[in-house]
């Protein structure tokens, strides 16, 4: 395996209740939530769109996750982030499982979202994922 270029510049920043979501120069978003949040489903859909307000049309995103410390994620919140319309600009989201908890959440997640429309994968490296997200074919 090739190694993997963690040499990016951080092209925009945002700021919301629970995370920050940067723009990287390599076409990767990366999330990052804060430590002891629950992700509520009013978070999910602001996180929704402002993704969508910077969705071009052509260029489905290639998103990283990585949660905090103690971050929990509501059933609705869930349930939003699993849904098909939820997914429909994104070609890829990398997860960074750093507990057992994460990896349940996450498997459960995967299980209810449509392969097909939207590719997600949990990685336990954050070298791993953006090799992953990389690969990603249009």
């Amino acid at each position: 395996m090739s190694p993997v270029s963690t040499d990016f510049k951080v092209l925009e920043s945002h700021r919301d209740r629970i995370s920050t979501i940067e723009f990287w120069d390599n076409g990767i978003i990366f999330i990052k939530l804060d430590d002891n949040e629950q992700v509520e489903l009013s978070d999910s859909r602001s996180q929704y769109e402002f993704l969508k307000s910077k969705f071009d049309g052509k260029h489905k995103h290639r998103v990283l996750v990585e949660p905090g410390r103690f971050t929990e994620i509501s059933k609705e919140a869930r349930e939003f982030s699993s849904k098909t319309d939820s997914n429909a600009m994104t070609l890829g989201t990398a997860v960074i499982v750093k507990t057992l908890a994460h990896r349940i959440i996450i498997n459960f997640i995967i299980n209810f979202t449509r392969q097909d429309a939207m590719k997600m994968k949990m990685f336990d490296s954050k070298e791993k994922a953006i090799d992953w997200l990389l690969k990603l074919k249009q």
